[in-house]
C-alpha cells in the first residue's frame, strides 16, 4: 500500500481555482468550484503563508502531525498545490487560456496544467456542413485543442450562420474557409492545416444534417478512428453516440435497435436520407446548446475521461429544457463487433 507523503507548510500554496473565505478567526472555508470544505484549527500564520503569492522570508512555523495530515488531505483534494519555484504550471500555452487552466484546476487539481498541455497536442476533425459544425470547432479551439480542422464541400449558406460559427457575411464563401475563420477568431494560434495522410485525428466529429452513410461508417471503423455524431433537427438536437470502433456500440447498432422496435424502420431510414424541400432547419438556441454539449463530450474524451454518450446519446427536445440520455447498447447483429463475446 502506498502512503502519501505528508505535506509541509512551506511546500504548499492555494490552488489557482481555490477561494479562501474566513468563517471566524480560527476557521476558514476553502471553495473549489462547486465543492467546499471548512477547516478549523489551522494556525493563522500557516494560513497566511499558504495564501501568500510569494513565499515569506520568515521560516515556517512548526506544526503537529494532525495539521500535516490535514494539509495532505487538502492537497490530494486539489485545494492546495505543491509550490513550484518558477510556477511553470500556471503558465498556459496561450495567455487567453488562463481561465481554462483555472477551470480545469477546479476539477483536476495539480493535473490541470498537464491536461491543458495535452490538449495542445490533440487533433480533431469536423466533417459535415451542419449549422453546428463551425461552432463546435471554434469551442474546441477556444478550449485549447491544438489542431482543429473543418472539412466540408460547397459554399456557406446564410441559414448556417450562428454566434461563434459561420457569420452572415460568409454567405457564398467556401464553407471550409468560413469555418477556419471562425476557429481563428476563437483561437488565433490554432492549427487548421490537414493532418498527414497516414495520421488519424484523435477524434472525428460528424456534424451532419442527414443519416451518416454506411460507407463513411465503414471507413472510420477500418481506420480505427473514434468518432462523435452531432445531429440537429427542426426542434431537437442529438449528441452521440461517441463510437470507439470495436469497443462501443455504433450508429448501425442504433438503427438495428430501431428496426427491432419498428418493422418499417428500414424503409423510413432510406426516405429520411433524402434532403427536405427547404433544406435543413434548426433552432439557433438549440444549435448553440448542442454545440456546447458536443464540445464538452469531446473534451471529456480527449482529457481521458468517460463521456456520457458512450453507448448512448444526449438529446434535447423542445419545449422541454432537460437534456436526456438514451442508451444504445451494442446490437448482436451489427458488424461493428462491439457486442461480440470473447472466447472463454
Amino acid at each position: 500500500m502506498t502512503v502519501a507523503r505528508r505535506r509541509e507548510p512551506a511546500e504548499l500554496v492555494l490552488g489557482p481555482a481555490t477561494r479562501l473565505l474566513w468563517r471566524s478567526p480560527r476557521a476558514v472555508h476553502l471553495e473549489l468550484g462547486s465543492s467546499g470544505v471548512v477547516v478549523d484549527g489551522l494556525p493563522i500564520p500557516l494560513i497566511q503563508r499558504i495564501a501568500a503569492a510569494i513565499v515569506p522570508d520568515a521560516p515556517a512555523a512548526l506544526v503537529d502531525d494532525g495539521v500535516r495530515h490535514a494539509l495532505t488531505a487538502l492537497t490530494e483534494a486539489g485545494y492546495l498545490w505543491v509550490r513550484s519555484p518558477d510556477d511553470a504550471r500556471l503558465a498556459p500555452p496561450a495567455p487567453r487560456l488562463a481561465g481554462e487552466l483555472t477551470a480545469l484546476a477546479a476539477r483536476h487539481g495539480e493535473h490541470a496544467a498537464e491536461m491543458l498541455n495535452a490538449r495542445r497536442h490533440a487533433s480533431v476533425e469536423i466533417h459535415g456542413r451542419s449549422r453546428a459544425a463551425a461552432q463546435v470547432a471554434a469551442v474546441l479551439a477556444a478550449a485549447g485543442i491544438g489542431r482543429v480542422r473543418c472539412t466540408a464541400d460547397g459554399d456557406a449558406k446564410l441559414f448556417q450562420a450562428t454566434p461563434g460559427g459561420i457569420r452572415p457575411h460568409d454567405e457564398g464563401a467556401l464553407f471550409a474557409a468560413a469555418a477556419e475563420d471562425a476557429i481563428h477568431r476563437a483561437a488565433p494560434e490554432a492549427d487548421t492545416t490537414p493532418l498527414p495522410v497516414d495520421v488519424c485525428p484523435d477524434l472525428t466529429i460528424l456534424a451532419v444534417d442527414a443519416p451518416v452513410p454506411d460507407e463513411r461508417r465503414h471507413a472510420l471503423h477500418a481506420a480505427d478512428t473514434a468518432y462523435l455524431t452531432v445531429f440537429l433537427g427542426v426542434d431537437h438536437g442529438v449528441v452521440g453516440p461517441l463510437v470507439l470502433p470495436g469497443l462501443t456500440s455504433c450508429l448501425h447498432c442504433a438503427d438495428l435497435h430501431r428496426r427491432d422496435r419498428d418493422p418499417a424502420w428500414s424503409a423510413l431510414a432510406v426516405q429520411l436520407s433524402v434532403p427536405g424541400r427547404h433544406g435543413p432547419a434548426s433552432d439557433a438556441a438549440v444549435t448553440t446548446v448542442i454545440a456546447g454539449v458536443a464540445a464538452l463530450q469531446a473534451l471529456t474524451f480527449l482529457d481521458g475521461g468517460e463521456p456520457a454518450c458512450l453507448d448512448g446519446t444526449l438529446e434535447l427536445r423542445l419545449p422541454d429544457w432537460r437534456l436526456r440520455r438514451r442508451s444504445w447498447p451494442a446490437h448482436p447483429d451489427c458488424d461493428c463487433t462491439a457486442g461480440a463475446v470473447p472466447p472463454g
